[in-house]
Order: C-alpha cells, then structure tokens, then sequence
C-alpha cells in the first residue's frame, strides 16, 4: 500500500456499503422467485466486489455492484431446475424436519405460494394450461403445443402473455418483502480481507 492510498476495507466501507440500500431494492425488484434468498444474494454480491476490487477497484462503483448482481441473478436462472408448484406445496407432507426454518419464513413461503397460485388461477384457461404444460412440468414447445392443439407460435404468445401478467400480479409480493427490509436493516460484518 502506497502512503495515503485507502485502504481495501476503508473503501469498501465508504464506496459500497453506501449503495446496500440500493442493492436491496435491486435484488427484491429482480428476484421475486424467492425474496428470502435476497440477504444472501446482497451477500453475494458484495462478496464478488469486494473480490474483484482485490485486483482493481471500479471508477463507478454503483454500476459495477448492479451489474455484478445482474450478472449473479442470471447465472441463478440458468442454473435453476423446473420444479413442480405441487411438490413444493407438498413438502409438508413428507414429514421433513425444519427446525432451521423459523415460523416467520415458513409463513412467507406459504403466502408466496398461496400468491402464486392465486395469480396462475386468475390466467385466462388456455394460458394457464400453457404455463403449466411449459413451466412447472416442463414440456417442450412443441410438445404444449400439440398437447393443446394449438400452433407453437400460439404457444409462445401466451407463455409472453402470462409472463407479463404474472409478473405485474406478484409485483407486490416483492414490495412488500422489500418494504420489511427497509424496517429491519441488517448490518454487514466485515472481517478483515476474510470476505
């Protein structure tokens, strides 16, 4: 280190974790999968900085975060599996224990459950089939498409249809999740350069 040049966790602290709040907002507004993966998605994301900055610290800090939780949340979607909305609503059932799982998130989990399917049922019928077909069991297109006898452009339509529907019903879900964060703010702890 140079005299007078800042130190890694000095700028960290100052260059960053002003932008946190903004972070949060971010990630609630772009993962409405599962908003009670944000916190350590936030944590991922100030971890892949604060790494990066080991070699090179970014001239526009803000954007690099942004960019970087872009960047994390897409590489999430691509590995994500499609599971089926029964089996997760049937996970009661098989008697796993949750003891790590506090009252709390498994009451968010079920709202959010109960939200989802709410939206899904407000879907036009033949959308619905074509987000089930597609989305949670997985079928092709071709194959939704011949299941419901319709054209695979068709199929494509609704899927773009009630995307955009479902996404504007759950929008709230993610504020509301949001909006929790704003009252209860955890702080982050650093330690040393042991991010």
């Amino acid at each position: 280190m140079h005299d007078g040049e800042e130190s890694l966790d000095d700028w960290f602290l100052r260059a960053v974790l002003v932008h946190e709040t903004i972070l949060m907002r971010y990630l609630y507004r772009n993962w409405q999968d599962n908003p009670s993966e944000v916190e350590d998605l936030c944590q991922e994301v100030l971890t892949r900085v604060y790494t990066a900055a080991r070699q090179e610290r970014p001239k526009y800090v803000k954007a690099f975060m942004l960019n970087t939780a872009c960047n994390l949340l897409s590489d999430k979607v691509r590995r994500a599996q499609v599971v089926r909305i029964e089996a997760v609503m049937d996970m009661e059932s098989l008697n796993i224990s949750s003891d790590d799982v506090g009252a709390e998130e498994k009451v968010s989990a079920k709202q959010e459950l109960k939200y989802l399917q709410a939206a899904l049922n407000d879907l036009p019928v033949k959308s619905r089939q074509v987000i089930e077909l597609r989305r949670i069991h997985g079928f092709s297109q071709k194959e939704t498409a011949q299941r419901l006898g319709i054209t695979e452009s068709a199929v494509e339509s609704h899927i773009q249809r009630s995307v955009r529907k479902l996404s504007k019903s759950l929008r709230y879900v993610s504020e509301i999740a949001a909006n929790r964060y704003e009252t209860k703010k955890i702080p982050v702890i650093l330690k040393g350069t042991d991010i």
